[in-house]
């Protein structure tokens, strides 16, 4: 009895064998293998996302901000085949509008003070060489240094980058202008061969909302005032990371082309024509990590169409 109750109690304690055990401890590496690969690659997926989250979120900021200036393009101004309210060049997305201040900027009619009628007047100003007076509005006025302005003259259509308005007392102003023939790709300021049209000339304050793609820095600026003694937007950065930018006009039947030109033998591209425009940019992740994409910059191209609604059913206001 005694031998009997000596061997169960030794059967009782009987341990692992070395099979069972090399068994165990393979299963166990294989487990923990898979789990680690696991949780690497949730680490490194967390970690890719992280970077084209923040690849998107940028992009979506620079698309919301283009389709909602590119809206305003053509409000209260009508395009003409040379002159768009929408336009492109180079780099450079520009939006013309009239503001409402909380309405319509007023529109100022010509006055030669001179008491004579002979029309047209001569070409260039009449206070200076860049100088041109006007008649009040309801008694005032709200042009001042440093505003964009439409120059209607008879058919006629130049920017004027204001350097000075003075109040002439009475019912008239002044206002002075910077010596330029061209601000954001469109005709500006006076030539020897445009005479002023007595009783066809007025002025009227605009917006300008300009975006352009610096490629040294790799970022895109926005800009709604221009220098006063160079003509060229200043503007803040708007967003970081875009290796490269176009942009394109949509014209009617199809037609695309990367700026208008009414005075060239092909229609198609005429700036009254302009439905819309196409932005095309290249958008990269503002840091590298080693564990995303070998190490490489993180991008993504995307593509944003803009057609304002102006540009389709205001075409005939002025």
């Amino acid at each position: 009895m005694r031998s009997h109750r000596t061997l169960s109690f030794d059967a009782a304690r009987r341990g692992f064998t070395i099979v069972e055990l090399l068994v165990a401890l393979v299963m166990g590496v294989i487990i923990l293998s898979a789990a680690t690969k696991f949780a690497v690659s949730s680490w490194q997926g967390r970690r890719s996302w992280t970077l084209r989250e923040s690849v998107d979120r940028n992009a979506r900021f620079l698309g919301i901000a283009i389709a909602r200036d590119a809206a305003e393009a053509g409000v209260s101004i009508e395009s003409t085949p040379v002159f768009g309210t929408l336009g492109t060049f180079t780099d450079t997305i520009s939006i013309l509008s009239v503001p409402f201040e909380p309405n319509e900027a007023p529109v100022y009619r010509f006055d030669a003070m001179d008491g004579d009628t002979i029309n047209p007047l001569p070409p260039g100003g009449n206070c200076g060489s860049t100088c041109l007076s006007f008649l009040k509005h309801d008694g005032t006025f709200d042009l001042q240094a440093g505003d964009l302005a439409r120059l209607q003259i008879g058919g006629e259509r130049r920017l004027l980058l204001l350097t000075a308005v003075n109040d002439l007392g009475g019912a008239n102003f002044s206002v002075e202008f910077l010596p330029v023939t061209s601000l954001l790709g469109r005709p500006a300021g006076l030539d020897d061969s445009l005479p002023i049209d007595r009783y066809g000339t007025a002025i009227q304050k605009l917006r300008a909302v300009t975006y352009w793609h610096d490629p040294t820095a790799k970022a895109v600026f926005r800009s709604e005032r221009l220098n006063p003694t160079t003509g060229r937007p200043v503007g803040q950065q708007l967003a970081d990371g875009v290796e490269a930018w176009e942009a394109r006009l949509l014209f009617e039947d199809g037609f695309e082309a990367p700026r208008y030109d009414g005075m060239d033998t092909d229609s198609l591209n005429d700036a009254h024509r302009i439905l819309g425009v196409k932005v095309r940019a290249k958008v990269m992740a503002s840091r590298t990590d080693p564990a995303v994409n070998g190490g490489a910059p993180v991008y993504r191209w995307y593509e944003w169409r803009a057609a304002p609604r102006n540009l389709l059913y205001e075409k005939n206001r002025l």
